[in-house]
């Protein structure tokens, strides 16, 4: 069988930086391990026969001499959070650190990630057994792939030559590259996905520098895993919507299509292939609104993403389209449902080229090219969109979906050299749905939109989705989303898991710190006996009581309470008068 190499170029830093999409062969097998069915020519040391676990292999020396440990553990938590989603059977394990001077080399049985750290004296930064210049690159993955796109082994490099690294994610003021956020674009592409047309993905073709919405998955990729590595006993909770793009009659190639819960944000995305097309799949059993859209206008000069962002496949995606409206699907269990659509010939007369990110300063005006959060608090910010051609009245800037009050809207020209600017005043609502959303500027008949490049942040991070916040997670492990640090997960062994030690504030990694179960009071009245304990919410206990400590059996009281609160209490109608005694009992 044939082997192939295939090469993301995949990270351009916005500084010069299916959404899933899936790179499929001609039978419409995408790209992806098959690590439920293995095939015996994969090597033992790429994936683990007893595991089914993909095993790759960091060279020790990482980026820094000071930070190598954090860089490492960066690119582990990267992985652990792939892994992390639920109902799949993707699996990462780590073999043995490689010392420094290793190459990409698709034939050498390993799946190596490390960085390249010299140029040549022309300075270019060649990898690949000097092959391949990444110099305009942060990162490159390189899967190997039979004929059946089975990948075979996969490498990762990172730009150590041209660009910078960090590691710590509470630090918001560096403007360097977050190792974390680019290892998790780069693992997406080392399971076999393509870059996403939404802005604030993981697997958008940009990032922007420092920590950003890119951080994280969004549901588009967690359905991606889900759709190419899901178990098969989770496959009545999902179903999907297919379907064809066309123009006249003729299908239509690269054509963005979006589908919104009821909130506005976007659950999913995909763009159309050469027949026109679309396929969303591993979508959760619900009612979905579902729209067309280019990918860029082609009156733009420097779109914001681009036919080529998506893959070099995709040159030449239509862009010479309108926007749709939205047709409403409701997903069924394991069934595709088909929805079609017709759009019409030519493109808005205007087009947004770049962001004002949410600030509460009139007179501060950023010109960014990259996606942006908003956190949810209940009071005035400004957004705004910029390009050569906006609206200069009559026109409205919104956010899709509901929770959110709306402003005066203002028109400024030329704010920046051949940029028009429209702004809005906006505030969330406490109830907001947090989400990935789009904007888009409307005027009469005309809307053109930025699709995904704005996020309503949600209180708390949950990036490895066990319930636990991520901030917690990251104080106390040095992998945040290892198996270590999961919700369920007793590292420690004190009989407690991470969740007990999380919701009482004690050390998860310390034996001797855990929480503590006592009967703070007993009181007698009419209505019988009330007990009173501290609490873990959401765990369960058993009261039980009898007459005599030494020589009767205790006996149950009714069945477990779950607790809502940090203390509980009980009461036992069936004792008034007589002397018991009460054991209260925390259940596993």
């Amino acid at each position: 069988m044939k082997k192939w190499l295939l090469i993301f170029i995949s990270l351009i830093s916005a500084k010069t930086a299916i959404a899933f999409v899936l790179f499929k062969n001609e039978d419409g097998e995408p790209l992806r391990w098959h690590l439920d069915d293995l095939n015996p020519l994969v090597h033992t040391d790429v994936v683990n026969r007893k595991t089914k676990a993909i095993k790759f292999h960091l060279s020790r020396d990482g980026w820094s001499e000071k930070n190598f440990e954090n860089e490492l553990n960066s690119i582990r938590s990267a992985a652990a959070q792939w892994e992390a989603v639920p109902e799949t059977v993707l699996k990462f394990e780590e073999g043995n650190l490689l010392e420094p001077g290793v190459d990409i080399n698709g034939n050498d049985n390993q799946n190596v990630i490390y960085w390249v750290k010299e140029a040549t004296p022309n300075g270019a930064v060649l990898v690949n057994n000097e092959r391949t210049d990444i110099s305009g690159a942060l990162a490159v993955t390189f899967p190997t792939y039979f004929d059946d796109h089975t990948i075979v082994e996969a490498d990762m490099v990172f730009n150590g030559v041209t660009q910078r690294w960090f590691t710590d994610y509470t630090n918001t003021f560096s403007n360097d590259n977050l190792v974390e956020a680019i290892a998790l674009h780069e693992f997406g592409h080392f399971i076999g996905l393509q870059h996403s047309p939404l802005g604030a993905a993981s697997m958008f073709s940009r990032t922007v520098s420092g920590v950003s919405v890119s951080a994280g998955l969004t549901l588009d990729e967690v359905a991606a895993v889900q759709s190419v590595y899901g178990i098969k006993n989770a496959e009545e909770q999902f179903g999907g919507i297919v379907g064809s793009v066309t123009l006249d009659g003729d299908k239509v190639f690269g054509a963005v299509v979006i589908a919104e819960n009821k909130h506005g944000n976007i659950v999913q995305s995909t763009v159309t292939d050469k027949n026109g097309n679309y396929e969303l799949l591993s979508l959760p059993l619900n009612q979905y609104h579902l729209r067309v859209s280019p990918l860029h206008s082609p009156q733009a000069i420097q779109p914001l993403v681009r036919d080529i962002d998506i893959s070099m496949e995709y040159k030449g995606a239509n862009i010479n389209f309108q926007p749709t409206k939205y047709k409403s699907t409701t997903v069924a269990s394991q069934k595709n449902t088909e929805t079609n659509f017709t759009i019409r010939r030519g493109s808005p007369s205007f087009y947004i080229n770049a962001i004002r990110p949410a600030t509460k300063k009139d007179n501060l005006y950023e010109l960014s090219f990259g996606p942006f959060g908003i956190k949810r608090k209940n009071e005035k910010q400004l957004i705004g969109v910029y390009s050569p051609n906006l609206p200069s009245n009559s026109a409205t800037l919104r956010i899709t979906g509901d929770g959110i009050v709306y402003g005066i809207t203002t028109f400024e020209a030329n704010v920046f050299e051949g940029f028009n600017l429209i702004t809005v005043e906006i505030t969330l609502e406490k109830n907001i749905v947090p989400g990935v959303r789009s904007l888009y500027v409307e005027k009469g008949n005309e809307r053109s939109y930025v699709n995904g490049f704005i996020e309503i942040l949600p209180n708390t991070e949950d990036f490895d989705f066990d319930g636990l916040n991520d901030s917690w997670q990251r104080k106390n492990f040095p992998v945040f989303a290892s198996k270590l640090s999961r919700a369920s997960a007793d590292p420690d062994a004190d009989g407690y898991s991470n969740q007990d030690e999380y919701l009482t504030g004690k050390d998860p990694n310390d034996i001797d710190s855990y929480p503590t179960l006592e009967i703070k009071s007993i009181t007698v009245d009419s209505s019988g006996t009330t007990i009173q304990w501290n609490s873990i919410p959401g765990k369960n206990y058993q009261v039980w009581r009898k007459k005599n400590v030494g020589l009767s059996e205790w006996i149950k009281i009714k069945e477990p309470h779950t607790a809502q609160r940090s203390f509980m209490f009980f009461v036992d109608t069936s004792e008034r008068k007589e002397l018991q005694f009460y054991r209260v009992q925390a259940l596993p």
